[in-house]
């Protein structure tokens, strides 16, 4: 086994073009950490994920040892526990999830039209439309007809970023950056992307003080990155048993209940396991992996379905 996963370093299972993955990258680099890159598929099937995750098949996911983060809103106060600059960073603090919760949520859908309206059938493949309009409904021609209109939207959240930063402010709460300038850094480098939105993109960078923003924000990199196999991976979670439970679980659900958690807006297979937490702090489950090994999988409370199985 290599030294960087027996060492617990995060594994973040990713591909180059997830703008949510570019927040994690982004996150590694602020946090200056070393980290195990598992690239896996920009669609199902996933076979090193979802041998850990369950039917989790969403792009990013992040592994400390047995312990498996699905989702930026469980992955990053995972690596904010860990050593290096906060991610939630006063003043504003736990404001920054608020920010993040907005723009990965309501926001994020605006910055894909932003980003993809103009794109052909060509340039996503195939196989690509099959396995969004499979799993998330995804209507092409729907999505061409609103791309004006979600463009629009993307813009508020660019001119609202400026009047942020028209204070001189490195960052939106001030000189450190945080988990609310992540998600929102994710989505411009996201339109920023792709060749055909161009036109989205300069606008977005033409808003004072954003372009110099995002440069910033490019600066912090992407941490120490290794490329890892999925052996790699199997071999850190048996390395290591899953860290403690903090946390509740609300009624109406039951300790050790028997769920299936699915992600709200997709038909993926839920993640089927013993209920360890469901509480604002967020969901874990236990669940059996090959040959006896045991992993926590780990979501946010928010956009997640908790179902009896």
């Amino acid at each position: 086994m290599s030294g960087i996963i027996a060492a617990m370093t995060p594994i973040l299972y990713h591909y180059p073009a997830s703008p949510f993955a570019e927040l994690v990258r982004a996150a590694l680099g602020l946090k200056r950490l070393a980290w195990g890159s598992l690239i896996v598929s920009n669609i199902l099937p996933k076979p090193d994920q979802t041998r850990l995750t369950g039917g989790y098949g969403r792009t990013p996911v992040v592994q400390l040892g047995a312990d498996i983060y699905c989702d930026t809103g469980a992955i990053l106060p995972a690596l904010d526990a860990l050593p290096g600059p906060s991610l939630y960073p006063a003043p504003l603090g736990p404001l920054h999830r608020l920010v993040a919760s907005w723009a990965n949520g309501p926001q994020f859908f605006a910055h894909v039209g932003a980003a993809m309206g103009g794109m052909t059938p060509e340039m996503m493949g195939e196989g690509f439309i099959k396995d969004r309009q499979a799993r998330f409904g995804m209507d092409l021609a729907a999505l061409g007809k609103a791309a004006p209109h979600l463009a629009g939207k993307a813009m508020v959240a660019a001119h609202w970023l400026s009047l942020s930063l028209a204070d001189g402010r490195a960052f939106i709460g001030g000189d450190a950056p945080g988990a609310g300038d992540l998600a929102l850094y994710s989505n411009i480098w996201f339109v920023n992307a792709v060749p055909t939105a161009a036109a989205n993109a300069q606008a977005m960078l033409a808003m004072p003080g954003v372009a110099d923003w995002v440069a910033r924000m490019a600066a912090l990199g992407h941490g120490d990155r290794q490329e890892v196999s999925g052996d790699d991976a199997l071999a850190a979670a048996r390395a290591a048993p899953p860290a403690p439970i903090t946390g509740k679980v609300d009624a109406p659900y039951q300790p050790g209940m028997l769920v299936g958690v699915t992600q709200e807006g997709t038909k993926d297979a839920p993640s089927i396991g013993r209920l360890l937490r469901c509480c604002p702090d967020g969901i874990s489950i236990a669940r059996e992996v090959e040959d006896g090994l045991t992993v926590h999988v780990h979501f946010p409370r928010l956009g997640q379905l908790v179902l009896p199985a």
